[in-house]
């Protein structure tokens, strides 16, 4: 939990970071029971840049995207499989966050494989 929660934070600030927004959003867990957290939940908070405190489901399909993204790169960073695939996960993102996971996908190539599946262009420029 610690790991992917510290990692987590530090993946959605590089993938929602920007010329206008250089701190980029943040993104944590949190357990519903700190005394047992075998016993509680997790919740998983994003906030984009800019944006004030919104439960997820609040959040535009492509600012879920990016949390969903980060969640799965820090999840990934304490557990590394072989690879793993990425199915149009940019279909709710606009070209610019399609960018962003390209890059972060690219400046990462060495510690993972992945396969990606995507209808848009920008994604293989």
């Amino acid at each position: 939990y610690k790991h992917v929660s510290e990692s987590l934070s530090v993946i959605y600030k590089d993938l929602t970071r920007s010329s206008k927004h250089p701190l980029g959003g943040t993104a944590y867990l949190t357990l519903d029971n700190q005394d047992e957290p075998y016993l509680g939940g997790v919740r998983f908070t994003a906030m984009p840049p800019l944006k004030r405190f919104r439960d997820m489901d609040q959040l535009s399909g492509g600012e879920k995207t990016m949390a969903a993204l980060a969640l799965l790169f820090s999840i990934y960073s304490y557990r590394q499989a072989p690879f793993f695939v990425l199915d149009e996960v940019d279909a709710a993102l606009d070209n610019v966050n399609v960018k962003k996971i390209v890059n972060y996908i690219r400046q990462r190539s060495q510690d993972f494989q992945c396969v990606v599946i995507s209808l848009k262009e920008v994604f293989f420029e």
